[in-house]
């Protein structure tokens, strides 16, 4: 957790907080920079700021809210004129379900195809994640629709998902409130998807495997950064345990994930990343997470291989031969996402671009 971060990684500064008892708990076992408070990124040159409205959706508000009736006459002209005028420019969206707020990024050619969902990690804002990631210009250049929710400090005073809640033994209330986000969210903006992949950075990894095993059946791959494997702590002392390895038993994990699936059973496509310097979550992890999806799979690695960037990759068939996971142990890294942004919090810019890999591995043909 002291960890010096390794040149190249982008962090925000550490900070006290003044609570007491379970939360402080909570607090230590985040995941996603445990003593480090999120950035504000409003403020940055070049970030939009969240919400605006940039298409003719905005035209529309800015013209028929504050526009007089006497001229709305032309402002609708205005509207039938950008309507035809092409396509629409990517836009973002934002709401509310069950309390929980949501960031939707919907690119400019999205059509029928797939929904990735993006899971923070603590102190961090969907903005922020956004932006460490490069997810929003990833998802435009591919098409797809990304949809961010959120934690709250109401839930998480460190805005930590509560992977490691004793609740959520499979699924608990917040897995099941994510399970109907993601359902509705889509739904009620117009979204058609048929294939679905999560993805997540520490406390966001850990949630987008509760998610992979106890989640919607649609999941059809996950992508995780510094995360583990499935039940592998149950709260906060379990947590903790679980990121310093002392937990790790990758079989157990698979028979809860199995049991958590229920009579649905199914082999998760997954891409999964880990820095050899992870101070946070142990480098271990990377390898139980592995070993319990390769159960699943009934997949077997081949001999590991070094990449540009001074990275490891061992990728796992299943019985037809087929490469169902990929695991990526970097170089040098900390507790961050590889090849981020500087503008975001928690990233390595040194490291391979993890979200490209990521989305090329995931959406790959099988």
């Amino acid at each position: 957790m002291g960890d010096r971060p390794p040149e190249g990684a982008s962090t925000a500064p550490a900070e006290t907080s003044p609570r007491t008892g379970l939360r402080r708990s909570r607090r230590s076992v985040v995941g996603g920079g445990l003593d480090r408070p999120r950035q504000d990124l409003r403020h940055q040159q070049g970030l939009r700021r969240p919400g605006r409205r940039s298409n003719v959706v905005s035209v529309a508000w800015r013209f028929g809210r504050r526009t007089p009736v006497a001229g709305r006459a032309a402002a609708a002209l205005a509207l039938l004129a950008l309507a035809g005028a092409g396509p629409v420019e990517p836009r973002l969206r934002e709401g509310r379900f069950e309390g929980r707020a949501w960031r939707l990024y919907v690119p400019s050619a999205a059509g029928r195809g797939t929904l990735v969902v993006a899971l923070h990690g603590c102190w961090q804002t969907p903005e922020d994640f956004a932006a460490g990631t490069r997810l929003d210009e990833a998802a435009e250049r591919r098409g797809l629709v990304v949809l961010y929710p959120a934690q709250g400090r109401r839930d998480n005073p460190s805005r930590c998902w509560n992977w490691f809640e004793p609740a959520d033994a499979g699924p608990g209330p917040e897995t099941r409130q994510l399970t109907r986000l993601i359902a509705a969210v889509p739904r009620e903006q117009g979204i058609e998807a048929d294939r679905l992949v999560v993805l997540g950075f520490s406390a966001g990894g850990y949630a987008a495997v509760n998610l992979a095993c106890a989640g919607p059946p649609a999941v059809q791959g996950v992508g995780v950064m510094a995360g583990g494997p499935y039940r592998c702590g149950s709260g906060p002392q379990g947590a903790l345990e679980c990121m310093r390895g002392e937990r790790l038993d990758a079989e157990r994990s698979a028979a809860a994930c199995r049991a958590a699936m229920g009579g649905r059973t199914r082999a998760v496509r997954a891409s999964l990343w880990q820095g050899d310097r992870d101070s946070v979550v142990r480098p271990s992890s990377l390898t139980a997470l592995a070993g319990m999806l390769a159960r699943l799979a009934g997949a077997r690695p081949a001999p590991p291989e070094r990449t540009d960037g001074g990275a490891t990759r061992t990728v796992y068939r299943d019985p037809r031969g087929r490469p169902v996971i990929e695991a990526w142990l970097v170089a040098g890294m900390g507790h961050a996402w590889s090849g981020g942004s500087p503008r975001g919090s928690h990233t390595f810019v040194a490291g391979p671009p993890a979200t490209e890999r990521m989305l090329d591995f995931l959406l790959a043909e099988p």
